[in-house]
């Protein structure tokens, strides 16, 4: 099959039965094949129905705290929002937020925002060019055939100066080289499995500055569940309370932050989160002057 992120012949290296993954050697990303193709909604809606745990709120606050220091509160999209808990701390910081969902289960706690919603694809939605001062794109990108694609269009909507924040699994963090095909990632849903240099490329070929691609988190629920059991089963709200007890824990919060740390220095997290902006050349000096 061709790669899914550059283009080139990518080869077959494992075979799951419902998937199978397909490296490329010319960018080393590794693209996705499900046994069947399912409709996108059909893809989506069974997470969506389940009862979603409580949104990470403190890190999505240190993460829109960031994004306010390097271009202000102003406009805000996030692509596939999902039932929205990343709009809900936007919007109470003062954010002017829109979003985009795809999955109809999504929609319905989606719309009960103020945020203004759009049903669909982010390609699809029209918005006008450098519009927006802050993109955000949550576990989304691991999902797409054509990620290429709508960073390119994530570029467009984003105003001169103005950033890009999204997060994707590290196909080659701990639990990637540890638990391969087991790894509860590894879904027919998810269709490009990323690494640092791979996300750090994609995002230089879409056109973006001031690329910085961290490595952080365990999956440390997965990994429990591993010892147990050859089908590892990943259990959100467990990870959930694991996650907000260590953020409570005036001992287990530093222990975190320092193995983060070294994480991100090896490039061995399990997530991959990443910041980049979008440049001021002359093409984009243009659109400001559009604005005006």
């Amino acid at each position: 099959m061709k790669c899914r992120l550059c283009g080139g012949k990518a080869i077959l290296r494992r075979d799951r039965g419902d998937l199978s993954l397909h490296g490329c050697p010319l960018c080393g990303f590794i693209s996705g094949l499900p046994a069947e193709d399912l409709a996108v909604v059909d893809r989506y809606a069974h997470d969506y129905e389940r009862a979603a745990p409580p949104a990470p709120d403190a890190r999505y606050a240190e993460w829109l705290a960031h994004a306010e220091a390097e271009v202000g509160v102003g406009r805000l999209l996030e692509v596939g929002a999902g039932r929205g808990g990343f709009v809900r701390n936007a919007l109470r910081r003062g954010w002017a937020t829109s979003a985009t969902e795809v999955s109809l289960s999504g929609l319905e706690e989606l719309r009960r925002t103020e945020a203004t919603v759009f049903a669909g694809d982010v390609t699809e939605a029209g918005y006008p060019g450098a519009h927006f001062d802050l993109v955000v794109s949550l576990e989304v990108l691991e999902h797409l055939p054509d990620p290429m694609a709508h960073l390119r269009e994530f570029l467009r909507i984003t105003r001169p100066g103005g950033l890009l924040l999204l997060t994707t699994p590290n196909f080659r963090g701990l639990s990637g080289r540890w638990l391969g095909l087991r790894w509860r990632v590894v879904t027919p849903e998810h269709l490009g499995y990323f690494s640092p240099p791979t996300l750090t490329g994609a995002l230089r070929e879409a056109g973006y500055q001031r690329i910085q691609v961290r490595s952080r988190s365990l999956d440390i629920s997965t990994w429990r569940s591993s010892l147990r059991s050859a089908t590892p089963h990943f259990d959100p709200h467990a990870s959930a309370r694991l996650r907000d007890s260590v953020e409570c824990s005036g001992t287990l919060r530093p222990l975190k932050e320092a193995v983060n740390a070294v994480l991100d220095i090896t490039g061995l997290g399990d997530s991959l989160l990443a910041w980049a902006r979008r440049g001021n050349s002359a093409v984009t000096r243009g659109c400001i002057e559009s604005r005006r």
